[in-house]
């Protein structure tokens, strides 16, 4: 009688690359060490570069290959940062000819700080006892 053997599921995906830190990073999974997906490292130095003027609307950004090489990630890596900065209107694609700023981005405002949010909580809730103490005093009031 032959017994089956189950092996456990995979916790990870099987398909991986090698970074140049010698650490396993997934294809299009997070950086290693960052927690960001190494496509939004890429997505967002390009974006920087964009809206500085290093790259100007209606120039070609460099080829697949060489951002692979200067980001150190692999083509499927680029291939969907570029889809993405297309998505967004940024980037354009001419068959045969290459890819093209199309517009620079949009500004994102700066988030709040952790220690701002935590003072504006702390603003609200003093607003909110005062408020609860301003509607106990009415509702004394309109009893008597």
């Amino acid at each position: 009688m032959t017994t089956l053997t189950l092996h456990p599921p995979l916790s990870e995906p099987m398909c991986c690359t090698m970074s140049s830190s010698s650490k396993w990073s997934h294809e299009e999974g997070a950086a290693v060490g960052s927690g960001q997906p190494e496509y939004q490292r890429v997505m967002e130095d390009l974006r920087q570069q964009i809206a500085a003027g290093r790259l100007a609307v209606g120039d070609p950004i460099p080829s697949t290959v060489k951002l692979g090489s200067q980001y150190d990630v692999s083509s499927t890596v680029v291939r969907r940062a570029v889809t993405e900065l297309t998505a967004e209107g940024i980037l354009y694609g001419q068959a045969g000819k290459g890819v093209f700023v199309r517009a620079r981005p949009t500004p994102v405002p700066a988030q709040p700080s952790t220690a701002e949010l935590a003072a504006t909580v702390e603003r609200l809730e003093a607003r909110l006892e005062a408020m609860a103490a301003r509607l106990e005093a009415l509702e004394q009031e309109r009893k008597n």
